[in-house]
């Protein structure tokens, strides 16, 4: 069982904006006592962190009661971010009221895996095979720092890297291999039948090897869509440089109408008992102009469990909107 909570305040142009989100989760395992460990995914219940007030200032949403009739709801009792709500508050708990698209997980008990000393072997409805996304200019941990944000004259696109399907992760000598399969890369719902006419597939592998002082990554990733991001190939590296890390990278994707190329770099350090990140990336899409990323966080451990910490984030190579922004929060871990 796990469990956080967050603090959080963003100035962004004129606006200032407070967040306070929250986490519980459970996972469950097993050891068969013959060489083979079995992990299930667990319920998760989130609140979103990067939703300013996690209120919405308009639209709607229907609930569920118990006796089947539905119900509009609208601000400010819809969640902006996943539309959910509780009507009748005073009576929550007798009428069973609810809405669609709540905060629990939909994907609890959806992942399996059997551990062995050879090697991982994950199945789910939701398994994500994005190996090829190396990027290291974006250091941000809060989603909150980067919201509301112009949007990127040119952004990478990693196609369909998430649905129904199946992961094998293993490791020889000091390298790491890892190897998925989308079976449905449409959707992370269950299927009953993988092989439909409508399914569309992605086939994805990283690997991990040591060069002399380096750390390098390669992953590759192919999306059958038609029209999507069909192939995606990135590489990183990282050494030891002065009193932190230095790591580079390099993302290309091929699309059926821009091609995409990413480059980036990322130090991490640390001063005095404070841990220190700054990234950069640059993006550039076929017929775009090139989109540059600047990102810092600094963290400072307060006590068991707890810290805090500051982020900025400043993006050039936008159509209209805001360019950078400034946040200050506190976390807690229980």
């Amino acid at each position: 069982m796990s469990a956080g909570s967050s603090l959080e305040m963003q100035s962004i142009g004129s606006s200032t904006n407070l967040s306070i989100g929250g986490s519980l989760g459970f996972a469950f395992s097993q050891d068969l006592g013959n060489g083979i460990t079995v992990t299930m995914s667990g319920l998760s219940f989130g609140n979103d962190i990067e939703v300013a007030d996690n209120i919405a200032t308009a639209a709607t949403a229907t609930a569920y009661n118990a006796g089947g009739t539905t119900t509009t709801v609208a601000a400010p009792f819809l969640n902006s971010a996943s539309n959910h709500a509780i009507l009748n508050v005073q009576a929550a708990f007798t009428s069973n009221t609810f809405v669609t698209n709540e905060t629990i997980d939909a994907d609890a008990f959806e992942q399996i895996s059997f551990a062995t000393a050879n090697g991982t072997l994950t199945y789910g409805a939701d398994v994500e095979v994005d190996y090829a996304d190396l990027g290291v200019g974006d250091v941000l941990a809060s989603a909150l720092t980067d919201t509301g944000l112009g949007t990127s004259s040119s952004a990478l696109s990693l196609g369909n890297i998430d649905g129904n399907g199946i992961q094998y992760a293993t490791s020889f000598g000091g390298s790491s291999l890892t190897i998925g399969y989308l079976l449905d890369n449409g959707t992370g719902a269950d299927l009953f039948d993988t092989s439909g006419s409508g399914n569309n597939n992605t086939m994805a592998i990283k690997t991990a090897i040591p060069v002399g002082p380096l750390s390098a990554t390669v992953g590759y990733t192919s999306d059958n869509t038609t029209n999507a991001t069909n192939n995606t190939f990135g590489i990183s590296t990282s050494m030891a440089a002065g009193n932190g890390t230095l790591s580079v990278a390099y993302v290309s994707s091929d699309n059926a109408t821009a091609d995409t190329t990413q480059a980036s770099a990322k130090y991490a350090t640390t001063v005095g008992t404070a841990a220190l990140a700054v990234g950069y990336s640059s993006t550039d899409s076929t017929g775009s102009t090139n989109t540059n990323l600047l990102t810092a966080t600094i963290s400072q451990s307060v006590g068991t469990g707890a810290s805090v910490f500051a982020e900025f984030v400043n993006k050039d190579g936008v159509a209209s909107g805001e360019t950078s922004a400034v946040l200050l929060g506190s976390s807690f871990a229980f």
